[in-house]
């Protein structure tokens, strides 16, 4: 009687868990990562910020850039103002939208070569488009955009990929600091990406085996 009760107990206890898992998959993110925006060149490292992608339901990439302390993101005279890379074998022809009222917008669909001081070439940017030469008459500390591909992205890793020539990082911000200081910072990875729905789903009819194993073994076992 008490092994029959704790193969019962055991397998609700399993049956629970999956149920919980398969929850936890109908809500959760594709992928997401987040960057800390640590890294300086002409700028001493510190605390900056953070950066973080998102893949959201259309294929899309969400991008939202957060400096923190005053900082906000202008273009100082280089190439870009937020530079990135892709690490797709092809490199896409991409878009970025969703800016809504904020002036920044994409300098080219096309990959090309933009400079970040100290931290090398990147593929693509987004600049300040409210002055040049670091003015900042109405540039933002908080900047979010939607970075899209024809084909879609398959996870937010297809925009992580290292600058060449420098300081070797997936993204650089050219900012201008509370006190005046201008210079570009450097995202390093901060978090892992939230696991995707696919992933939760296989470990939930995982845990419903388990559960109909031991169901079964207790079943067998009483006869």
């Amino acid at each position: 009687m008490l092994q029959s009760m704790h193969f019962s107990r055991m397998a609700l206890s399993v049956a629970m868990l999956a149920m919980a898992v398969f929850v936890s998959a109908s809500s959760a993110k594709a992928d997401s990562v987040t960057l800390n925006l640590n890294t300086g060149s002409t700028l001493p490292s510190g605390n900056y910020g953070t950066l973080a992608l998102v893949l959201n339901g259309s294929g899309g990439i969400d991008v939202t850039v957060s400096l923190l302390n005053g900082a906000k993101i202008i273009k100082g005279g280089q190439d870009c103002s937020i530079c990135f890379d892709s690490n797709l074998s092809v490199l896409p022809t991409i878009g970025a939208n969703n800016f809504g009222a904020e002036p920044y917008s994409l300098i080219s669909p096309s990959p090309g070569t933009l400079h970040a001081d100290g931290f090398g070439d990147f593929e693509y940017g987004v600049n300040y488009t409210g002055g040049t030469g670091g003015g900042c008459t109405t540039c933002l500390s908080t900047v979010t955009f939607t970075v899209t591909d024809a084909a879609g992205f398959a996870s937010v890793f297809d925009l992580i990929h290292n600058s060449m020539g420098g300081i070797s990082v997936p993204f650089a911000i050219d900012v201008v600091t509370a006190n005046g200081a201008t210079g570009f910072i450097g995202g390093t990875l901060l978090a892992a990406p939230t696991p995707e729905p696919a992933t939760l789903i296989l470990l939930g009819s995982g845990l419903f085996g388990v559960a109909g194993a031991i169901r079964w073994r207790f079943r067998n076992g009483s006869n």
